[in-house]
């Protein structure tokens, strides 16, 4: 079979692979997306609509439901994962040397007025205006001596949905989630950018990881992309 591993570059080391999975790949996941079960909320969301679900891995959890405590020992369970030219085969090829598998899937939810005025506690009027569905944001924080990632990486498993745009805060353009596609952010806070808020339609799914510089640490619920 073959596989597209042609990266394409926008600007700068902002990189994009369409088709990156293949439909077989995406029906795998197909069944985990639709079961809504086993999600949590994220400790960055922003009226709890980003959760997460690690399907690759099965990890020991703390009461809230969060993972990531020291020691933590991820049990790889997926073949589709580690058969060979499998997804993460492939991201060793286009990923910086130093990547590491770290994955798990995330979505956005779509929220109604009434579900994110009631989790921020705010008027339906002010919830109207909320037009993100994670705000700004990079992955090297402001002032560190060097990124602690190389890269940020989204796999777009689904593009049922209105919304659910990447945008770029200092840029003029947006990328539109296409099934299939990979998209690697520069961490560099010329790159800061955020996740438009899904209007209607599914779930935004993605599978998504990083290229981490320096120790790896265990998949966390704290890991947002």
């Amino acid at each position: 079979m073959e596989y597209n591993l042609d990266l394409i570059t926008i600007e700068g080391d902002l990189q994009y692979i369409d088709n990156f999975l293949t439909q077989e790949e995406l029906d795998f996941f197909k069944p985990y997306m639709d079961d809504h079960q086993g999600w949590y909320t994220t400790m960055r969301s922003p009226y709890k609509n980003i959760l997460n679900k690690f399907i690759s891995v099965d990890l020991p959890r703390r009461p809230d439901g969060s993972t990531g405590v020291p020691g933590d020992e991820p049990v790889i369970n997926h073949e589709v994962f580690h058969r060979p030219m499998g997804i993460y085969d492939r991201l060793f090829k286009v990923m910086p040397p130093i990547y590491k598998p770290h994955n798990a899937l995330q979505t956005f939810k779509y929220c109604t007025n009434e579900e994110i005025a009631e989790a921020k506690n705010i008027t339906l009027e002010e919830a109207s205006k909320i037009d993100y569905a994670m705000d700004w944001h990079s992955e090297w924080a402001a002032g560190s001596p060097m990124p602690a990632f190389n890269r940020s990486l989204s796999i777009y498993l689904n593009d049922d949905f209105e919304g659910g745009e990447l945008e770029f805060k200092h840029k003029s353009y947006k990328i539109k989630p296409k099934a299939g596609m990979l998209v690697l952010v520069p961490v560099t806070e010329e790159f800061t950018h955020r996740v438009t808020r899904i209007t209607s339609g599914n779930w935004r799914h993605t599978l998504y990881g990083a290229s981490w510089n320096g120790e790896f640490p265990a998949p966390s619920t704290e890991e947002t992309c």
